[in-house]
C-alpha cells in the first residue's frame, strides 16, 4: 500500500467522485458505506435546503484545520464543551488498509476541545455542506451535530462531527503506546496515518492551541520511526 499512488482529499477529487469510487473499490466489506441518498438525507435532516445560510459555522478539530477545502468567509478559534478530540475511529480506508487499519480523530464524549471554526460563504453554503458530507460522512462513522462554539466574540452554533460508539469502527480507549503503534504503521490511499497526526498538531500550533496528549503521541510515533 505504501508504494501505491496517493489520492489526496481535494475539492476536485470529491466533486468528481474519484475518492468515492476508490473508497468503494478498496472496501473489503467490513466498512459500511453511505449511499448518495443517505448522505443527502443526513445533511437535510441537519440543514434543510431552504435553511438560512447567512451564519453557518463548521467546527474543525482535525483535518478540517489543516485542509479545510471549504469555501468560507471567516474563521475563528473556538472551544466546544462536552466532547474532546480523540483517535477513536478505526479506518480501513484512506489512512489505513484492511491489513493494517489506521486511526482518525473524532469528537468523543466528555471534556472540551479547542479548534478552528469556519463560517461558510452564504450563497454556496448548501453546496459546501454537501461537499463536506461526501468527505466526512462516507462511512457513517460520525454523527453530524449542532454544537455550541465558545469564541472571543461569544457563543455560536456550529456543525461538528461526533463519534458514534455504536458503529463497528469506533475504537475503545487504548494506551498511548497502542495508539502510537497503529499510527506509525498504518498507510492508506489518502496518505500515512502519521501525517494526519503530524499535520493536525502543526495546525494546532499554528493557531496557538496546545493538545498535550497529541504532542506526546507525536513524540511516541517519531520514536518508532527513528
Amino acid at each position: 500500500m505504501a508504494d501505491e499512488p496517493m489520492l489526496p482529499v481535494t475539492r476536485e477529487n470529491l466533486n468528481s467522485g474519484s475518492l468515492a469510487r476508490l473508497v468503494a473499490e478498496r472496501n473489503d466489506g467490513q466498512t459500511t458505506l453511505a449511499t448518495d441518498e443517505q448522505l443527502l438525507e443526513s445533511r437535510r435532516e441537519l440543514v434543510p435546503d431552504d435553511a438560512d445560510t447567512s451564519d453557518i459555522w463548521v467546527f474543525g478539530y482535525g483535518s478540517l484545520m489543516f485542509n479545510p477545502i471549504m469555501d468560507y468567509v471567516e474563521r475563528a478559534r473556538a472551544t466546544i464543551y462536552g466532547h474532546h478530540r480523540r483517535f477513536c475511529l478505526w479506518t480501513r480506508l484512506g489512512r489505513g488498509s484492511p491489513d493494517c487499519p489506521g486511526l482518525v480523530l473524532a469528537l468523543d464524549r466528555g471534556g472540551c476541545c479547542p479548534g478552528i471554526a469556519f463560517r461558510l460563504k452564504p450563497e454556496v453554503a448548501i453546496a459546501e455542506l454537501d461537499l463536506l458530507w461526501r468527505r466526512e460522512m462516507v462511512t457513517l462513522a460520525y454523527r453530524a451535530s449542532w454544537l455550541t462554539l465558545h469564541t472571543e466574540n461569544g457563543k455560536k452554533p456550529a456543525i461538528g462531527f461526533v463519534a458514534r460508539p455504536e458503529r463497528e469502527n469506533y475504537a475503545q480507549p487504548m494506551t498511548i503506546a497502542e495508539e502510537a503503534d497503529t499510527i506509525a504503521s498504518a498507510v492508506g490511499f489518502i496518505g500515512p496515518c502519521r501525517d494526519y497526526l503530524f499535520d493536525t498538531v502543526k495546525a494546532l500550533h499554528a493557531n496557538d492551541i496546545r493538545d498535550p496528549h497529541l504532542e506526546k503521541l507525536v513524540r511516541e510515533v517519531e520514536r518508532r520511526l527513528a
